[in-house]
């Protein structure tokens, strides 16, 4: 049985987790915002949300707490090297 279930939708994230009797919404996050996709990382508990701002762009978001809090990731940059 999974343990959540993440559901991304144009208004926000919705984050399900089951109940003994049906399931609750125990965390919304990103409200207004269009979630492109969302998931969760078994290998160290962390959630990531790919959010979709037309004036921005595609952001990817970290959480380490279940979606209590979020952090925008980095994009990566290459080092600095000498000029052609």
């Amino acid at each position: 049985m999974a343990s959540r279930m993440l559901v991304g939708s144009r208004k926000g994230l919705l984050i399900f987790e089951p109940k003994k009797q049906g399931g609750e919404i125990p965390r919304q996050a990103f409200l207004g915002h269009p979630v492109s996709i969302a998931m969760h990382d078994p290998r160290e508990g962390a959630l990531y949300a790919a959010l979709h701002l037309g004036h921005v762009g595609a952001n990817l978001h970290r959480s380490d707490d279940g979606g209590a809090n979020w952090a925008e990731v980095g994009v990566p940059s290459f080092p600095k090297g000498e000029e052609a």
